[in-house]
């Protein structure tokens, strides 16, 4: 009975063994995860990126129009030359560049026109050499047209002209036909600005009757060398002054602010073709020629290459601040310049 006992507690603990065993054969596997090994952090340099940048294309320059002053330059010309060209270069997307003198070397490429104001610029020579160039000459005594050079005005001509008409203007305006003249001697022309002038006046007062004394023949006329006036312009003056000459045309060659300021102390009105130093209240209008109007009508001419002309500046009045010309005597003025600038009027016949 006692084996028989043990032979059972030794079966119950094997039977206990092997279910231990198998229990723990169906238990689920758990994985085995590898830690990952940490490696030491190194700086890996990085390579610069270069940026390929395309460059820009170099814009072409523009086509352009210069202005060139010479010597013997009026200010007038100039300034209204330049006013004008650089309305009409900016309308044809050109560029403007003003100069002093013109030298080989400033005709670049690009430059298409070339206008010069004044005397000593020899723009003929320099358009036989450069036959690409438009070349235009304002004020100039020497120059002449050719191919690609036109010519605005004429100096000579329009010497006598404004003196013409500065007669004219002086018998326009004045109450009583007293009017003289004072001309440089040194003008090679002075006799003929002389002459210009009384035909200018006579055109208006004809023999130029006085209704007050004293009384004289009119218009007057002297000529003075400017060492003399600049010395004795007071005596000058007062000469004129002592007959009661009320309107006096002072040749441009005399002007000066000395002589200017006398005529306005005295009360002596003036006609010129310089303008004065400052507004006078005695200065009546400045006698000019306009190139402007030319240019603007020969510009397409210019632009295009084509032929050269010659062309008439246009004779102008400037300076009338002081009010002492009246709108009607003015439109008169204005009526004058285009009849003797047409060739209906004659500076050379006395009416």
């Amino acid at each position: 009975m006692i084996k028989l006992k043990f032979a059972f507690q030794n079966l119950f603990l094997i039977f206990c063994v092997g279910l231990m065993l198998s229990v723990a054969g169906c238990a689920p596997a758990v994985p085995i995860v590898d830690q990952p090994t940490e490696e030491p952090l190194v700086d890996t340099p990085v390579s610069p990126v270069l940026e390929v940048t395309t460059p820009s294309p170099i814009p072409e320059a523009l086509p352009t129009v210069l202005l060139i002053t010479g010597t013997e330059v009026d200010p007038f010309m100039v300034s209204q030359s330049e006013d004008m060209l650089e309305k009409l270069a900016e309308e044809a997307s050109m560029q403007f560049a003003k100069l002093e003198g013109l030298e080989p070397e400033m005709l670049t490429p690009e430059v298409k026109v070339v206008v010069g104001v004044g005397q000593d610029l020899d723009l003929n020579t320099l358009a036989v050499n450069y036959p690409g160039i438009a070349f235009v000459a304002i004020g100039s005594a020497t120059a002449s047209v050719a191919d690609n050079v036109s010519v605005i005005g004429n100096p000579a001509v329009e010497t006598r002209q404004k003196a013409f008409m500065a007669g004219y203007l002086s018998a326009i305006t004045s109450s009583d036909n007293k009017i003289a003249a004072l001309i440089a001697e040194e003008n090679p022309a002075r006799d003929l600005l002389a002459e210009s002038y009384e035909v200018g006046a006579r055109f208006f007062c004809g023999i130029c009757h006085q209704v007050f004394p004293p009384y004289g023949t009119f218009p007057q006329w002297e000529a003075v060398s400017t060492s003399t006036l600049a010395n004795d312009f007071r005596a000058i003056i007062d000469q004129y002054s002592n007959i009661a000459v009320e309107i006096m045309y002072v040749d441009g060659d005399l002007a000066s602010p000395e002589l200017f300021a006398y005529l306005e102390e005295v009360g002596i009105k003036v006609v010129s073709d310089r303008s004065p130093d400052l507004p006078r209240s005695n200065w009546i209008g400045t006698i000019a020629v306009d190139p402007a109007p030319a240019l603007e009508a020969i510009w397409p001419d210019l632009i295009a290459a084509g032929a050269g002309k010659q062309v008439p500046a246009l004779i102008v009045l400037t300076d009338r601040h002081s009010g002492l010309l009246s709108a009607g005597r003015y439109r008169l003025f204005e009526a004058m310049t285009t009849d003797l600038q047409s060739g209906m009027v004659s500076i050379e016949i006395t009416p």
